[in-house]
C-alpha cells in the first residue's frame, strides 16, 4: 500500500491533491491541518482520508504524529508539503509579528515535516518529496514574508535533493502562478467580490487563462509519480504560460 502524506489537505490545492490520490487504489492519503472546523468538514467530502489535527509548524507535535504513522503503517512513500498562511503588507506595512507568523508557517513548516517525517520517507517506496512553492518567490507578490518564505522553499528543495539522493529519496518543486483557489479570501485578505476581480484583471498575463486547484494537483500527482522517477532538484513551473508572457 501506498502512504502520501499531506499537509494542509482541507481546502485548494491541497484537497485537490488528496482526493486524486485517495482515488487510486491500495493508496492510503494523511492529511495533517489545524484547524478542527475544517478538518470536520473535508472529511465529510473526503470519507477515505484519514485528517490528523496537527500545527505544522510545532515541531514537537510532528514528531508524535510520525511515530503514530510509523505504528499504523511504518513509511510514507510521498510528502506534500503544501499548508501555509498569507498576510499581506511591505517592510512599511508588516508587523514583525505578522512576518514571524508567515515565514514559520511557510518556510520552517517545511523543514520541520521533513526533518519529522525523513525516517519514514526512508523505508518508502519511490519515495519523494514535493514542495509546494509560487511563482512570488522569483517575481515577489503583495506580502514581503510569503514572497521571501517561498523563496526558502525553493532552496530547501534544492538542499534537500543534494542531501536526500543517497537515499534515492527524490524532492520537487511546484511553482504554481496565480490559479482560483479562493486563497486569499480564506487568508481574509479578499472578499469574494474583490478576489474575482483580481482574477479578471489577472486573466489577460496568463494565455491559458487562470488555472484550478485541480491543475496543480495533476502536476503533483506527476512529479511524485513513477512516470518521474529521474527527476529530483527540479522546480515545475505551473503558471498557464504567464512566464512567456512577459
Amino acid at each position: 500500500m501506498k502512504v502520501i502524506l499531506i499537509t494542509g489537505a482541507t481546502s485548494g490545492v491541497g484537497f485537490e491533491t488528496a482526493k486524486l490520490f485517495s482515488n487510486e487504489k491500495d493508496t492510503k492519503v494523511i492529511s495533517l491541518s489545524v484547524d478542527l472546523n475544517k478538518i470536520n468538514l473535508a472529511k465529510k467530502e473526503l470519507p477515505g482520508v484519514e485528517f490528523l489535527q496537527c500545527d505544522v509548524s510545532d515541531y514537537s507535535a510532528l514528531l508524535k504524529i510520525a511515530e503514530l504513522i510509523d505504528k499504523k503503517y511504518g513509511k510514507i512513500d510521498i510528502l506534500v508539503n503544501n499548508a501555509g498562511t498569507i498576510i499581506p503588507g511591505n517592510i512599511e506595512t508588516l508587523a514583525v509579528e505578522d512576518w514571524d507568523k508567515v515565514i514559520k508557517n511557510n518556510f520552517s513548516s517545511y523543514y520541520y515535516v521533513s526533518k519529522a517525517f525523513l525516517p519514514l520517507l526512508k523505508k518508502g517506496e519511490n519515495a519523494n518529496i514535493v514542495n509546494i512553492s509560487s511563482i512570488s518567490a522569483t517575481a515577489g507578490g503583495s506580502s514581503i514574508a510569503y514572497s521571501c518564505a517561498k523563496a526558502g522553499v525553493n532552496m530547501i528543495s534544492q538542499s534537500l535533493a543534494k542531501d536526500l539522493a543517497k537515499y534515492k529519496i527524490r524532492v520537487n518543486t511546484i511553482s504554481p502562478g496565480i490559479f482560483n483557489s479562493g486563497f486569499q479570501i480564506h487568508n481574509n485578505m479578499m472578499n469574494e467580490e474583490q478576489y474575482n476581480e483580481m482574477l479578471k484583471k489577472q486573466s489577460s498575463n496568463y494565455p491559458f487563462g487562470i488555472g484550478t486547484s485541480l491543475d496543480i494537483a495533476n502536476a503533483i500527482l506527476f512529479i511524485s509519480s513513477e512516470k518521474a522517477k529521474w527527476i529530483t532538484g527540479a522546480n515545475l513551473l505551473v503558471d498557464g504560460g504567464n512566464i512567456v508572457n512577459k
